[in-house]
């Protein structure tokens, strides 16, 4: 097993399923042998940002319920991606234990695992920060979406998983990544640029280093590989950069436009299935289940 990182943030709706498809789709097709690993257990949707069908075999949830091993689960995904994805049936929540997700980790052969993680505050989205190397967060610039990630890396930090730091989605030209890090309490890593891109790639099923390759979004990922792993192959070539502003030139209205399509294509995003959640709702699950976490965020 090399290097596990889980992707995660509190509050849905902000990009981590999109972020694990597209960082790991970079880092594969640059030989970094990559698995994703879609761990929101009920909600999850990797694979249809990947162009996987989960129906066509066993699952991560197969897997976590002692049903079947990893190397039957694993799909291959595009770009030389390997792809483990969640089960879209309901029926299949219950059975599967996140408590055999260390064992899960552990028979996987690859130099970076990326895990996709639920939204919220619950044993399944608090189980692959446990697991992890590092932690991932991903926020968006909003204040909600930051406060929400802010008690996610108070949650790493309780449990002592390191945070490698954030990656804030989309991001204006007028977004300050030194702001937004004193807010989060860690280093920026990478800002992805708001890009209608971003939106079809989703509805395509398919990363945008394949549905958009010269895409604003396409070189931020790139970057954010690079930045993660060291690896200055990664970064973008200079004919791949984007006209204009580094991050993704400036915002006309009709990118505005475009973007709220991006917002829904990216609520059918494993983490993105809840969308903006409702503050009292996610207190309401924290609370649930005999008081679980009461003793990490009192």
């Amino acid at each position: 097993m090399g290097r596990v990182y889980a992707v995660a943030s509190g509050k849905g709706g902000v990009g981590k399923t999109t972020t694990v498809a597209n960082l790991g789709a970079v880092l594969a097709a640059g030989g970094h042998e990559t698995v994703v690993v879609d761990a929101d257990l009920g909600m999850g949707n990797l694979s249809g940002a990947l162009g996987v069908d989960p129906e066509a075999g066993p699952t991560v949830n197969d897997v976590l319920a002692g049903e079947t091993t990893v190397e039957a689960a694993m799909r291959e995904g595009p770009a030389g991606l390997s792809v483990l994805p969640a089960s879209n049936d309901l029926d299949d929540f219950g059975p599967a234990a996140p408590a055999n997700l260390e064992a899960l980790l552990e028979s996987i052969d690859a130099t970076v695992v990326l895990l996709d993680t639920s939204a919220g505050l619950s044993h399944d989205s608090v189980e692959p920060l446990r697991v992890a190397d590092e932690v991932l967060l991903v926020s968006t610039p909003e204040q909600g979406a930051i406060g929400d990630t802010v008690k996610t890396r108070e949650v790493a930090e309780r449990i002592e998983t390191p945070v490698a730091g954030a990656v804030v989605t989309r991001a204006t030209v007028d977004v300050d990544p030194d702001a937004l890090a004193d807010r989060l309490g860690v280093p920026v890593r990478g800002t992805i640029p708001e890009d209608p891109s971003v939106g079809v790639a989703a509805e395509a099923g398919e990363p945008l280093l394949t549905s958009a390759p010269n895409a604003p979004a396409t070189a931020a990922y790139r970057r954010l590989a690079a930045e993660l792993t060291g690896d200055e192959s990664l970064e973008p070539a200079e004919s791949d950069e984007p006209a204009g502003d580094e991050e993704g030139g400036e915002s006309t209205e009709a990118d505005s436009e475009a973007e709220s399509t991006d917002d829904t294509a990216e609520a059918s995003d494993g983490d993105d299935t809840d969308g903006e959640s409702d503050p009292e709702a996610e207190s309401d699950d924290e609370d649930g289940g005999g008081g679980f976490l009461r003793w990490l965020l009192p």
